[in-house]
């Protein structure tokens, strides 16, 4: 599969435009979501089945997925023949970390008002475990791979500081008091989110650097 240059620089900046939908829903979720406090409860809580923000946020998560899937899949699609094969195995991994994450988080979304043993949310649960283990293992690869090349050192010191922030939040989910819970989730959550929108920046500027 092969797309043309344009349609592969609007493909590029949807990682950007997901990333803003993303925090639309924060925003608006916070509004519609009376009490709900940012620094103890999770980002989930926005879009949880009993969250009074649910369908106002829920809408922009849609998008948010919807974007970053089809721009996982296109970084894919151009840069699996591109650079070198550690970038390929990262870029694969990434796109299924993508697909997986829109696809378990819409059909399992957390439910307050179940106990956490309850179906659902060991669903929203394992799917949270899957999209960080893979996302470190992207992350890793990512930076092996930009590392080992001449001019896109710059593109692993940027995922070394992604993978760093991300351990950072989850050491941290595990010794804040319960009061600062949503706090250190934000940390992994946004590092992640903020990644994916400077890939989709490199990937736009590499497009228009690459020869046809």
């Amino acid at each position: 599969m092969k797309l043309n240059k344009n349609a592969l620089r609007i493909i590029s900046l949807l990682g950007v435009t997901g990333g803003v939908f993303y925090f639309l829903h924060v925003i608006f979720g916070r509004i519609y979501y009376e009490n709900y406090n940012p620094f103890a409860q999770a980002v989930s809580d926005l879009t949880a089945d009993d969250s009074p923000s649910k369908h106002i946020a829920s809408i922009f998560t849609i998008f948010y997925g919807i974007f970053t899937v089809i721009f996982s899949i296109g970084f894919f699609i151009y840069i699996r023949n591109k650079i070198n094969k550690i970038i390929k195995n990262a870029s694969c991994i990434f796109c299924f970390m993508e697909i997986i994450s829109f696809v378990g988080y819409t059909l399992f979304p957390l439910s307050r008002s179940s106990p956490v043993g309850a179906f659902q949310n060991k669903m929203h649960i394992l799917v949270t475990i899957f999209v960080v283990l893979s996302t470190i293992v992207s992350l890793i690869l990512f930076i092996t791979g930009f590392l080992k090349t001449k001019i896109y050192k710059y593109m692993g010191i940027i995922s070394l500081c992604a993978l760093l922030i991300l351990l950072t939040g989850a050491i941290l989910l595990s010794v804040v008091p319960k009061g600062y819970f949503g706090l250190a989730e934000r940390v992994n959550v946004y590092s992640i989110i903020i990644y994916t929108g400077i890939l989709s920046v490199w990937m736009f500027t590499y497009i228009n650097k690459d020869k046809p």
